[in-house]
């Protein structure tokens, strides 16, 4: 198995859990709330056989690459040993909603959430938020070519990450929901 360096950044919660999350990148496909994740992790001890995403409990598992999804949790094809690292892809759908937000456990070097929306079901606005134990951060994010929207947040601390989106006047809103 690959090993990478311990982390440079104090964002390595090194005796707080199982794995430390190297990257992160999740693409959302909006407004229909496909998604799909690609996470990178490395082992901060002997024997980690599973991650756990934040998998919301109204979401289902779809798709699983390198782990197979039991009850939230993704088990992983290999143990690693302290300091391997594996990449594992997940796709997950739920109902429609007006964001998508990532809920970490532990820290991350790098986090990106994008949403694509259909060219028929684009947004008005988008903010990035995140909220920690004492705060909200919120931000307005662009639109890239009108259909897609992104943060990235490097040495992301625990706590929901995410954005959400609003529509014009008159257009129905989907009930909120976290992932």
């Amino acid at each position: 198995m690959p090993t990478i360096p311990a982390p440079r950044s104090t964002c390595d919660p090194l005796h707080a859990a199982d794995t430390f999350i190297v990257s992160l990148h999740t693409v959302v496909h909006a407004p229909r709330q496909t998604a799909r994740t690609r996470a990178v992790l490395r082992a901060c001890r002997d024997g980690v056989d599973r991650f756990a995403p934040g998998i919301d409990a109204g979401a289902r598992v779809i798709d699983t690459r390198n782990c197979r999804a039991v009850d939230g949790v993704l088990l992983l094809d290999n143990r690693l040993s302290a300091g391997e690292t594996c990449i594992v892809e997940y796709e997950v759908s739920r109902p429609p909603a007006d964001h998508w937000e990532q809920v970490l456990t532990t820290s991350a070097w790098d986090l990106v959430i994008q949403v694509r929306f259909h060219p028929a079901a684009a947004p008005a606005r988008c903010l990035g938020y995140q909220e920690t134990a004492d705060r909200v951060i919120e931000t307005p994010v662009a639109l890239t070519g009108g259909q897609s929207a992104h943060i990235v947040t490097l040495d992301a601390r625990p706590g929901v990450h995410g954005i959400r989106w609003e529509w014009h006047p008159g257009e129905s809103r989907s009930r909120t929901l976290r992932m």
